[in-house]
């Protein structure tokens, strides 16, 4: 079945409408609807509608090119009091205990793993063993009442 094709004046109709209903803070479920039923196209459409009213689509904006450097890049040596040093220092130490600590992670992450594993299996057992408790309890309440039904008598 061929799709209905819906004449520009259609289009710029739906499009009011819609912002007509969520000036009134209708449910973009009912809008969707509405629209659908109104002028007889699926509600996928007519949320295709919508989003270009809530979200209109952007231009792409022009990129900027970069500007290459043909000068090469030599750093100035600056007369400092050690402060240069001292920071350089801290940078250093900070990524020796950065290091440190990634190195003990990397210890930990096969027990971690193995832990994991173990969790999800006694889960499933888990799981199974509540479904086979269900299963008994709801034979052994039948068998119960049977027995009192015969035993009543």
């Amino acid at each position: 079945m061929a799709k209905r094709k819906l004449s520009p004046q259609q289009r710029e109709t739906i499009r009011k409408e819609i912002r007509l209903s969520l000036n009134q803070k209708k449910k973009q479920a009912d809008i969707l609807r509405a629209v659908a039923k109104k002028y007889g196209i699926t509600t996928i459409t007519a949320r295709w509608y919508y989003k270009s009213i809530v979200r209109p689509v952007k231009a792409p904006t022009p990129k900027k090119a970069k500007a290459s450097r043909a000068i090469s890049y030599t750093p100035r040596v600056q007369a400092t009091n050690g402060a240069s040093l001292r920071i350089v220092q801290q940078v250093v130490s900070l990524a020796d205990r950065s290091f440190k600590r990634v190195l003990e992670a990397k210890k930990l992450i096969p027990k971690w793993q193995s832990y994991v594993k173990k969790e999800a299996a006694l889960k499933k057992l888990e799981s199974k063993v509540k479904s086979d408790l269900r299963a008994i309890s709801t034979k052994a309440s039948a068998l119960h009442r049977r027995i009192q039904a015969l035993t009543s008598n």
